[in-house]
């Protein structure tokens, strides 16, 4: 990733999560947070990664509600970057905090059958 791509992606990241936590039709009732941004070299699309504190039901209707409502989000950037034309945003979720968990249970699981033998 370029420099150029690496600062946009930070200052989206800032914006989205702004944007987010700031419009009220935007309101989820779980915890939710940008965890990464990715532009690609031509600044044409942006993978916004998001990270949902809930069960995965809550984590599909956080996902849906702000692809329906990528618009307002796409709106409201101007205030925070300018750009000559904002990127093509998608959502998807960020998996890696339970991944992490599941992998810490699993060597908890094999130190433990270890210490029994």
């Amino acid at each position: 990733m370029t420099r150029r791509s690496e600062k946009i992606s930070y200052t989206l990241k800032k914006a989205i999560s702004d944007i987010v936590h700031s419009k009220r039709e935007l309101e989820f009732g779980v915890m939710v947070s940008i965890s990464e941004v990715k532009v690609t070299p031509d600044l044409s699309q942006a993978k916004v990664f998001i990270s949902v504190l809930g069960d995965s039901e809550s984590k599909n209707q956080v996902k849906k509600k702000l692809e329906l409502n990528v618009g307002l989000i796409k709106k409201s950037l101007p205030k925070y970057i300018q750009l000559r034309k904002i990127p093509e945003i998608r959502f998807f979720l960020d998996n890696t905090l339970e991944n992490a968990e599941r992998i810490q249970r699993l060597i908890d699981e094999a130190n433990s059958s270890s210490k029994i033998q």
